[in-house]
């Protein structure tokens, strides 16, 4: 049964178990410029200045390859940073620091992808809780708001005009939110292990990704999540068996303890429920009841292939689990698969 938490100890969910600890945000000098098209160009310290001329707290990493043609914005999760999300895709070889030298240009190149990090802030006196206002917890700032703007300076500044929003954990929830509460700002949007807040189906908030506008077109999604994940408790860690036919899922409850006010929600919505309410918006299609199976991917396709739902056995809630039990070597090929997601969306 759904319960608000409004004053609870709360871990700040984060990308694995056993990774919780608050990782530096890392920068180099303060070059807004726009790069050059035929280099590649590392640019730290960006900030998006509100419509009130003043500037969000947010600061932003963006590796900008010679030749990108879109742009992906990725939100690492609770208590994570701006380059510990880029570690773990695959595009930077240091969790903790950050040069031109140790990022993976080959495979933006490859992808003609600019790649933007944005830096999650905290509520006073929870400096560990680095996190976004997803419904689930909260920042202490206007995160949907920063995003908005963010996408307009991204197309404004960088001449990109394809942006797709991608966030893991925390950061997965704020991707959630944001497809159902202003749709429009991104073109597609990817979840990794990050499910929406059961705000959206309390009735506390709306998940409305048409804007109220029958016939209005809806941004293609992507959610991966592992049927082992012991933060969203896609399983029970105690008993061993399955949560997923629950249609909200607990959080772990072990985990909530140390983010006090930072907490807000410790329920989310199962993704296998929440592709019907996407499906339903988009093309009025009904997701059947069983996946296909390939491996260790069960797939939920709609829409054409613009909704994708990946449940991944065996795999835990990190980036790095749920991309090794989908047979790759690394983060990027989480990448791979929101390049595929592109592809048939007509983005690339």
């Amino acid at each position: 049964m759904f319960h608000r938490i409004s004053r609870v100890r709360a871990l700040a969910v984060t990308t694995m178990l056993a990774s919780v600890a608050l990782l530096s945000a890392c920068g180099g000098g303060s070059d807004n410029d726009v790069a050059p098209s035929g280099t590649d160009e590392l640019i730290t310290n960006v900030q998006v200045t509100s419509s009130t001329g003043a500037a969000y707290p947010q600061q932003i990493n963006i590796y900008k390859p010679k030749g990108a043609t879109r742009a992906i914005v990725a939100l690492h999760g609770g208590g994570g940073n701006n380059v510990s999300i880029s570690y773990q895709l695959g595009l930077n070889t240091s969790q903790t620091d950050l040069a031109s030298s140790t990022i993976n240009w080959t495979w933006l190149e490859n992808n003609h992808v600019m790649l933007v990090f944005p830096q999650g802030q905290h509520i006073a006196g929870q400096d560990g809780a680095t996190t976004w206002s997803n419904r689930v917890m909260t920042s202490g700032q206007d995160d949907k708001a920063f995003l908005i703007g963010l996408a307009a300076k991204l197309r404004a500044d960088y001449g990109i005009s394809k942006i797709t929003l991608m966030g893991h954990s925390m950061g997965g929830a704020m991707t959630n939110r944001m497809y159902c509460e202003s749709n429009a700002t991104f073109d597609s949007y990817v979840s990794l292990a990050g499910p929406a807040s059961v705000d959206f189906s309390t009735g506390a908030a709306v998940c409305d990704p048409a804007g109220t506008a029958a016939g209005k077109a809806v941004a293609p999604y992507m959610g991966i999540i592992g049927d082992s994940d012991p933060v969203m408790r896609t399983f029970d860690p105690i008993t061993g068996a399955s949560n997923w036919g629950d249609d909200l899922w607990t959080i772990n409850q072990v985990l909530i303890y140390a983010a006090g006010d930072a907490w807000v929600n410790d329920q989310v919505i199962n993704e296998q429920v929440q592709q019907q309410v996407r499906a339903t918006a988009m093309c009025g299609e009904t997701v059947a009841a069983s996946p296909t199976n390939s491996g260790n991917v069960d797939t939920w396709s709609n829409c054409g292939g613009k909704l994708v739902l990946k449940r991944i056995h065996g795999a835990g809630h990190g980036v790095d689990s749920l991309a090794a039990q989908m047979g790759f070597s690394s983060g990027t090929g989480i990448l791979d698969q929101e390049e595929s997601l592109a592809s048939t969306a007509g983005l690339k």
